[in-house]
């Protein structure tokens, strides 16, 4: 049917993604590629013979005319008229061939233009996310001219974009920043490294503010730096939170000094790293003699041994103290009694990182314990509410409180004198049985604590941890009590949501496989690291009447949000494989379906929740050993043949689930040989960093994954993240990680 016509080879155009035709002289179609088929919904057979014309939806050229004319004629905004009735707006190329002088016919190259609308408005979704982005952009060329600022740029710098453009970022410079950051921070870039940290600026009226600013070199195709990019966060308030701290914590050991407190830090194994000069009023030493040595080995022979014998059976680490009486060995051999309270601090990751605390000498207390018994309580915390009660027979009247207690209640220390404090802190749904209890528990010498819901003077709720204790007199009688008021509504609410993240964790990690699948001549196996408690990575894999499917999908964010979203896409996902099963459902053509059904039904829940999916798909016959594979907006899975060295990536197009309704999603097929092996994973593994600030990246996953190939698939994801755990240098990631791998085995 071709015979007589010079064309290009048609092995080449039958993989190229956009549609080709063969016309013969008077415009009949006598081949088509494959995308072809694929673009318009004929087969090959239905369009041999047919003329051009009849797929044009409006003819606008003659054809013997094109022919005599001999030229390349190109129609900008021709439409195509599809199988199904639908209109498909292409970019039509056509070309005769000429024989001996002679019009054989021609060849037809046409572009769907559907897919670069679909990126424009892709790229005024970014332009517009860039103009309203809450941190400042600014995009500089090589020369340092400053070539974009986007209007937070200009709110948070006082500057206009004129005054700006073709200027040099210097002109921000508060001239505080030390010569050496600006130095490592072109070495970075120079290398084409990103660069990261805070820098102090000046705006343009003279205020100085501070930064986190985050630069990035932009490459172009052939991967060299065009421009740079930065991104700057306002922290301002935060530095000067900061600064605060410092100073009121340098203000804080300062008083302490001058009221005699000790105040000390030890490191997780209890070993000093800090002494306030109090320790040498207490204990007789300087505090450079003490940092290194052990809490233990300063103590009495006698508290030295209960303590570790009580270390031993009940540790006291993570837990903080209270009130602890401790009796130390002075530096010329008489004891001395303290009062320890302490807390643990940990970091991020809940890793303990020291401990502080505060120990009072209490020495002339136990000597006199009567006389001083209520100052010294009533100097016990300063840190939280205190209130001191005179008890006249069941009333109690306040004749003391600290400023703490005041903040906490809202009320001066006028409103709350001569006032029985529990009552007064009382509300509509305080517990009056566990104030009386408490009440109870004091008038039989005991002291009582208990967590109340109290009111504050403006009618606000607030949780109490109220401690009271009794005061007698020599002869017995109840005279005085005192109250250590703290407010613990913060910390009620943290262990709620840590019970809440809990939970959510456990259910999380029960809907993903437990062990390897071996079935049909494949394994597969897999793996998922959250970030955090929760996370919104989700992997699954399962035998279908079709075959072995397996899936690996991320929820965008790693919350209690994104956990929930993924239990409901994976739940919808199980049903409707199931769905397709009991239909009849076992052609391959089912994943792009599938994958359709899946957005339709999550978009509104993802719409309202601000989330979106991505997905990749893979469903493999044992019977055709043949691989089919649908993408939503995934990273694209990484492929070993057996015999290759290399990695292959599979892609097809698909959207991200969630961002709008009624899409379609291309699939592709695979045959696959015994020995291939198949890498689906999420983002976290290719961007997770080092300290360095190196990402872990796709050159190195593809390198470990080739070497590791040859194990078993469980073995396989194991190896993959150990090595990324060495890499990474951290236990803790900061985005969610989940592997899967499957390996052809006949």
């Amino acid at each position: 049917m071709l015979k007589g016509l010079d064309i290009p080879c048609l092995e080449f155009w039958r993989d190229w993604p956009d549609g080709f035709c063969v016309l013969d002289d008077i415009g009949a179609i006598q081949y088509v590629n494959p995308a072809v088929e694929r673009l318009l919904g004929y087969c090959a057979d239905e369009l041999c013979g047919v003329k051009l014309g009849r797929l044009l939806v409006e003819e606008k050229f003659c054809w013997p005319s094109f022919l005599e004319k001999g030229e390349i004629w190109r129609q900008e905004e021709a439409y195509l008229r599809r199988k199904s009735g639908q209109e498909l707006p292409v970019d039509l190329t056509l070309k005769p061939f000429v024989e001996e002088g002679q019009i054989k016919g021609a060849w037809l190259l046409f572009r769907d233009r559907t897919v670069t609308d679909e990126r424009i408005q892709s790229l005024r979704i970014l332009s517009a996310a860039v103009e309203q982005s809450p941190n400042a952009v600014m995009i500089a060329d090589l020369d340092g001219r400053i070539v974009y600022v986007n209007p937070k740029f200009c709110q948070m710098t006082g500057y206009s974009v004129d005054e700006v453009l073709g200027k040099n970022p210097r002109l921000l410079q508060s001239g505080n920043t030390p010569p050496q950051t600006y130095r490592r921070l072109w070495e970075t870039l120079q290398r084409g490294g990103e660069w990261r940290g805070e820098i102090q600026d000046r705006k343009k009226n003279g205020e100085l503010y501070w930064v986190l600013e985050t630069i990035s070199p932009i490459k172009n195709a052939q991967g060299e730096i065009t421009h740079f990019l930065a991104i700057q966060k306002d922290i301002t308030e935060q530095k000067q939170a900061q600064e605060a701290l410092a100073e009121s914590e340098a203000r804080f050991r300062q008083i302490a000094d001058m009221t005699g407190e000790w105040i000390w830090e030890q490191d997780p194994e209890g070993r000093y790293i800090y002494s306030s000069a109090a320790v040498k009023q207490i204990l007789g030493y300087e505090p450079e003699e003490i940092i290194g040595k052990h809490y233990l080995t300063l103590f009495t022979p006698e508290d030295r041994h209960r303590w570790g014998q009580q270390a031993l059976h009940k540790p006291l680490y993570h837990k903080q103290f209270y009130r602890i009486i401790n009796r130390y060995r002075h530096k010329d051999g008489h004891e001395v009694y303290t009062e320890s309270t302490g807390i643990p601090l940990f970091d991020p990751a809940g890793r303990l990182l020291k401990w502080r605390g505060v120990d009072h000498d209490v020495t002339e207390r136990k000597r006199y314990e009567d006389q001083l018994r209520v100052r010294e309580r009533a100097i016990e915390a300063a840190s939280v509410g205190i209130d001191i009660d005179e008890v006249h027979d069941s009333r109690w009247q306040a004749i003391y409180v600290n400023p703490t207690l005041c903040r906490i209640t809202g009320y001066s220390r006028e409103e709350l004198l001569k006032q029985s404090i529990p009552d007064l802190l009382c509300g509509p749904e305080t517990d009056l049985d566990a104030v009386e209890k408490m009440r109870a528990e004091v008038r039989q010498g005991h002291e009582a604590e208990e967590v109340i819901l109290c009111y504050n003077k403006k009618g606000r709720p607030f949780w109490n941890n109220m401690i009271v204790s009794p005061v007698k007199d020599e002869a017995g009688r109840l005279t005085h009590v005192i109250e250590i008021q703290n407010d613990v509504t913060e910390r009620r609410k943290a262990e709620a949501e840590k019970h809440a993240l809990e939970i959510a964790r456990r259910i999380q990690q029960s809907l993903l496989p437990d062990q390897p699948l071996i079935a049909d001549g494949v394994e597969v196996a897999g793996l998922c690291i959250p970030a955090e408690q929760v996370g919104g990575d989700y992997f699954d894999y399962f035998p279908t009447a079709a075959g072995i499917d397996a899936v690996v999908a991320d929820v965008s964010g790693h919350s209690v949000g994104a956990a929930l979203i993924m239990a409901e896409a994976r739940s919808t996902l199980k049903v409707e494989v199931q769905s397709h099963s009991h239909r009849g459902g076992s052609e391959p053509s089912d994943i792009a379906l599938l994958l359709q059904t899946l957005n339709d039904v999550l978009f509104a829940d993802l719409d309202r929740a601000e989330l979106f999916i991505t997905l990749f798909y893979i469903r493999y016959d044992p019977v055709k050993k043949q691989l089919h594979y649908a993408n939503a907006g995934h990273n694209r899975p990484l492929l070993i043949r057996q015999g290759e060295s290399g990695c292959r990536q599979l892609d097809a197009e698909g959207l991200i689930l969630g961002v709008r309704p009624g899409v379609e999603f291309e699939q592709k097929t695979l045959s696959m040989l015994p020995g291939d092996v198949l890498l689906l994973y999420t983002d976290g593994i290719v961007e997770a960093q080092n300290p360095a600030g190196d990402f872990f990246g796709m050159g190195r996953l593809c390198r470990a994954f080739a070497r590791l190939s040859p194990a078993e698939p469980s073995e396989l994801v194991q190896g993959l993240m150990a090595e990324l755990y060495d890499f990474h240098q951290s236990d803790v990631f900061y985005d969610d990680i989940s592997l899967v791998a499957m390996r052809v085995n006949e």
